[in-house]
């Protein structure tokens, strides 16, 4: 079984999304898709935190010496 990659499952989102904008899908069709898409944008949403738990930022105290801090994303 190949590792899930983030860029994969993005690659696999963008083709469901496609298949999904199409008008040869069936109603039963699309709703696998649907639930595919989901699925796939957890496993995305999934890795992203992952990887923010892992960086951390190297910043300057105030004696000019480099420090490690933990990466606080935008707004928080």
């Amino acid at each position: 079984m190949s590792k899930e990659t983030f860029e994969n499952n993005l690659k696999e989102l963008e083709g469901v999304v496609k298949a999904l904008e199409s008008a040869d899908v069936s109603l039963d069709e699309m709703l696998e898709l649907f639930e595919k898409g989901i699925k796939l944008t957890k496993n995305c949403t999934s890795q992203i935190e992952n990887a923010e738990q892992k960086i951390t930022v190297l910043m300057k105290d105030k004696n000019g010496e480099m420090t490690e801090e933990n990466f606080a994303p935008l707004g928080e």
